[in-house]
């Protein structure tokens, strides 16, 4: 039997704290989960300390904090925590702070149960997930960025797209592949290559493009052409 994966929820309201420990603890796949809930940052934070917390479900409003802070406290206990964004706002600040702080993708709450076990799967797997209509928003946005006049944040893809053109070949079908949000598991099965060398390439792209995370990587490659938006 699969160790159990651990999991931490944290919102303020307790109806949709038991909803997602509920919908969880029944799950009846092959991978079975161990749930903590709170809706206090001191209490997060234990949690993550003692329990090595595989995946954390954090809204991003919270009494007299946000999801964001939350995260980056998160993070800085435990780097390699997933953390997915639980919110009713589909607004462009709340996502871009999430991301920031180092989440790894950003759901809305009307998100159906086997899209989130899918989520948590591929963020444990390295990848990234966001609501269809989170997904949208963001590349509409980006497309009116790319689109406009001439500006300065132009220039700065510009400066972006150049600097993709650091990679070789492989580094940039590798990223092409990230940017459509394929896990590294897939990655090395598409590619026929082992878990390890795509972890090494990810790894050497990450360094030479100077960004932190799959989300950057992302923008990247939509900056650079290398994956369609239109």
């Amino acid at each position: 039997m699969n160790k159990p994966i651990r999991i931490l929820i944290v919102d303020d309201f307790e109806m949709i704290r038991d909803g997602l420990r509920t919908m969880l603890e029944l799950e009846s796949g092959i991978n079975t989960y161990k749930v903590f809930d709170t809706d206090k940052l001191d209490v997060a934070i234990k949690t993550v300390r003692k329990e090595s917390i595989d995946v954390a479900l954090v809204d991003y409003q919270l009494v007299d904090l946000d999801g964001a802070l939350v995260t980056s406290e998160l993070k800085k206990v435990n780097p390699d925590i997933k953390v997915i964004a639980i919110s009713n706002y589909n607004e462009l600040n709340y996502i871009q702070d999430m991301i920031t702080a180092g989440a790894n993708g950003y759901v809305l709450k009307n998100v159906s149960s086997e899209e989130l076990i899918s989520g948590i799967d591929k963020v444990r797997k390295g990848g990234v997930i966001f609501s269809p209509e989170v997904s949208q928003l963001m590349t509409y946005q980006y497309y009116k960025h790319l689109t406009s006049k001439p500006t300065e944040f132009n220039l700065t893809v510009n400066k972006d797209a150049r600097l993709v053109h650091v990679l070789s070949n492989r580094e940039k079908e590798i990223l092409t592949m990230i940017a459509q949000e394929m896990t590294n598991d897939e990655i090395a099965k598409k590619l026929s290559l082992s878990k390890r060398t795509v972890d090494n390439h990810r790894q050497n792209i990450l360094n030479k493009l100077e960004v932190k995370n799959s989300m950057g990587l992302m923008m990247l490659a939509i900056k650079g052409g290398l994956i369609d938006i239109s």
